[in-house]
């Protein structure tokens, strides 16, 4: 049975869903931008952080948003709390409310900086912010009269994000600190968002991270090696940074196309 997906927001990582979501039905987005015909799938344009959220019929929704600009608190707060707020309100004049809605949030939510492991059932607070404004995202997507699930993504990277490597190359020896590190390829990202969409009870909340943190010195000296630069000296536990582990996600069935951040996704 085909069903129509609605994203709200199309930048990379939905446009991402978008192409995983082919095989079970269509698309439409609401973006800020004009629509791009380019993209291959409907879009409506409305400020999603103004405006009330037209009622586009569809049976399940992704809420992938990004702030622009500067990332000021009140940028946050415009890129991730109003949007949820208006989709509150947009939701009571809808006649087709969807059956199944994720939320896109960030691991940044989980206050931890002492390379500890964090799972599913790890308590996310923290002083930041910025993750807080997350969390209040969270809470009030989940007060939404549908079921939600909320997907907690580590560090996206895939085609056009190279900063890690720009940043591995201009290193230098002794500067390094380090640190763990999480990484998602984008592709995953969208699997399993997708695949959330089709469980048939999913959890409230997921971490979408790949199966093996790194640390920061691994994936530099992987970037220099690749080059032909001197490797940096690291650590082979530091005491920073945290180690994600996506048990729930793996536990629902889900299979990485990219399991570590060395099984080729960066040479994609």
């Amino acid at each position: 049975m085909s069903r129509k997906l609605v994203l709200a927001g199309a930048g990379s990582l939905n446009r991402q869903v978008a192409a995983q979501w082919s095989p079970f039905g269509s698309v439409e987005a609401m973006r800020l931008s004009e629509p791009d015909p380019s993209l291959g799938f409907s879009q409506v344009s409305v400020d999603l952080a103004e405006q009330r959220w037209p009622d586009l019929a569809g049976d399940c929704l992704v809420v992938a948003l990004a702030s622009r600009g500067e990332r000021t608190v009140e940028n946050y707060r415009r890129a991730y709390l109003q949007p949820i707020q208006q989709l509150q309100a947009s939701l009571s004049q809808w006649r087709n409310a969807p059956d199944r809605i994720v939320v896109v949030s960030s691991s940044r939510v989980y206050g931890v900086d002492d390379g500890r492991w964090i799972d599913d059932d790890t308590s996310a607070a923290s002083t930041d912010e910025r993750a807080r404004i997350l969390l209040e995202m969270e809470t009030q997507a989940h007060a939404l009269p549908c079921p939600v699930s909320v997907v907690r993504l580590s560090g996206i990277y895939g085609p056009g994000r190279d900063w890690l490597k720009r940043r591995a190359l201009a290193a230098e020896q002794g500067a390094l600190q380090d640190s763990w590190t999480n990484r998602i390829h984008i592709e995953d990202a969208a699997r399993a968002i997708v695949h959330i969409l089709n469980l048939p009870d999913p959890e409230p909340h997921y971490i979408v991270s790949d199966q093996q943190p790194q640390t920061l010195s691994a994936m530099f000296n992987f970037f220099r090696e690749a080059e032909g630069l001197a490797p940096l000296q690291g650590e082979p536990e530091p005491g920073s940074g945290k180690r994600l582990k996506p048990a729930r996600l793996q536990a629902s069935g889900f299979e990485w196309r990219y399991p570590t951040a060395f099984s080729g996704g960066y040479d994609v």
